[in-house]
């Protein structure tokens, strides 16, 4: 009995097929044919899981807009816009939470774009920028999963961020909301 060519192969797909076809009862001669190519040319869309954010915006400096955030994940940001952004494009803008600005001189690097939507990268985070991202994205997640299990709508993200300033403030290291920034 001749073996096929994905048997011969030791990779995970030569190995699901090959359970597979153990657990249906087939013999080699009915087994499917199941090759697995990635796509090379195709770049991953996004590294990071996106939560989904409400009463935030993003205030960039060229084009000056203010602009309602869709989504935010460690990795970038994803906004609404009639404006033209063009891919590759690094801006300066103010990241804005319920009206305060949360994060100052934020380099983003536009990722891509739609006719509404721009897909932004941070680019050049400083340490504190990166603990500010990283605490909203960990509390959006936290407050996903009460509302998940509890059936309630907690909003305890807002609690988080002052908490994480003051503690910044304590330990002598000024908050990336400290600065000053410019239009």
């Amino acid at each position: 009995m001749g073996k096929d060519k994905t048997e011969n192969k030791p990779g995970l797909v030569g190995k699901l097929k090959t359970k597979l076809d153990r657990m249906l009862g087939r013999s080699t001669d009915e087994s499917l044919d199941i090759e697995f190519k990635p796509q090379k040319d195709v770049p991953a869309a996004r590294r990071a899981f996106r939560i989904d954010v409400d009463n935030m915006h993003v205030i960039c400096r060229t084009p000056r807009v203010k602009c309602r955030i869709l989504d935010i994940s460690a990795s970038g940001i994803g906004f609404a816009s009639s404006k033209e952004f063009p891919v590759g494009t690094v801006i300066d803008a103010v990241l804005i939470w319920s009206g305060k600005p949360v994060l100052k001189n934020l380099k983003l690097k536009i990722a891509r774009r739609t006719p509404k939507i721009v897909g932004c990268e941070f680019t050049d985070l400083e340490r504190s920028q990166d603990k500010v991202i990283s605490k909203i994205v960990l509390a959006a997640q936290k407050r996903l999963i009460q509302k998940k299990h509890s059936g309630k709508h907690p909003d305890r993200t807002e609690e988080e961020m002052a908490r994480e300033i003051e503690a910044q403030k304590k330990r002598g290291v000024a908050p990336a909301s400290d600065k000053k920034f410019k239009l």
